[in-house]
């Protein structure tokens, strides 16, 4: 009987060892793609330094290795850049190419160029000859990780995704599109420092637009001697700068790109009848519904106007 079990075992053992032998080895998973695909938006910009992901064995240390290796070697293929608010295309573009993302006239060619209309935004924006850049105001300002050597529409797009979810639809006004909004936004930007003077500004445009003044404001003057004369001349001028000669209303596009608090002043002017203001000499805000009323403060105040609207 023991002389039975004794031939019978090993024959077992054999039988164990070959089952486990075959069985098959299950299959390792793929590491997900470094772009989101459930973005059509995305998907359409392609960008020359992310690849697909490879799937990486568990059981080798040494692959591991190496794909540790590699994301280093991406990371420090980029760059975190940050716009801040109000700054003009010409100076996102110049930036980027400081830091070696892409050429400025690259950049400006690919948002004057590139059909980016399958982002909302850009879509409702309406075509016209008077607009100088098409895609000004929607460079959202904020920190950006940017890829070195970039493809310069991959850069617009990362911008215009941001705008889709800062801008969107959350900023209003009766009567006014998302454009114009945004495009009294960017004047607001370049006259006021804080959010309350912001809103205070804002009142003075809206008022001087609904009375249908002209709207008056420096800092369309100053979009036009530093960023369109120098590379158009005069072409644009008519449509940008608000001053004397012109018609009354809103530039024929941003002056700048906008930042959050901006856009809100723009949606929600204070409840004043403000017609003027002027920045005195001691950097504080005065307002009137006359320039005489506006004056007369600043007087009481012991200061001149540094700038006036």
């Amino acid at each position: 009987m023991k002389k039975e079990i004794c031939l019978i075992l090993p024959a077992v053992l054999l039988s164990l060892l070959f089952a486990c032998s075959s069985a098959p080895k299950s299959a390792s998973s793929s590491l997900p793609s470094s772009e989101n695909s459930s973005s059509s938006a995305a998907s359409k910009e392609t960008s020359s330094s992310v690849s697909s992901a490879a799937s990486l064995p568990s059981s080798s240390a040494a692959a591991s290795g190496k794909a540790s290796s590699s994301q280093a070697l991406e990371k420090a293929k980029t760059v975190n850049i940050t716009m801040p608010e109000g700054f003009a295309l010409p100076q996102v573009a110049a930036r980027l190419e400081a830091h070696g993302v892409c050429s400025s006239a690259d950049f400006i060619k690919a948002s004057q160029t590139y059909d980016f209309s399958y982002y909302p935004l850009v879509a409702k924006i309406k075509s016209s000859s008077h607009r100088c850049y098409r895609l000004e105001g929607y460079l959202y300002p904020e920190t950006y990780e940017f890829y070195l050597g970039m493809k310069p529409q991959d850069a617009v797009g990362k911008f215009l995704r941001n705008a889709e979810s800062r801008i969107g639809t959350r900023y209003s006004y009766s009567g006014m599109t998302t454009d114009q909004l945004v495009t009294l936004a960017s004047v607001i930007e370049r006259e006021a420092d804080d959010p309350d003077d912001m809103k205070k500004v804002s009142s003075v445009f809206h008022n001087r637009l609904k009375a249908g003044m002209i709207l008056q404001a420096d800092s369309t003057r100053d979009y036009c001697n530093k960023y369109l004369v120098p590379q158009f001349g005069s072409k644009f001028n008519q449509y940008y700068n608000t001053y004397p000669n012109r018609s009354p209303g809103l530039p024929a596009g941003p002056i700048c790109n906008p930042g959050a608090n901006a856009l809100y002043a723009a949606a929600h002017p204070a409840n004043t009848n403000y017609l003027y203001f002027a920045t005195g000499t001691d950097h504080n805000y005065y307002y009137g519904a006359t320039q005489k009323d506006r004056d007369a403060l600043m007087a009481s105040a012991g200061v001149t106007p540094l700038y006036a609207d």
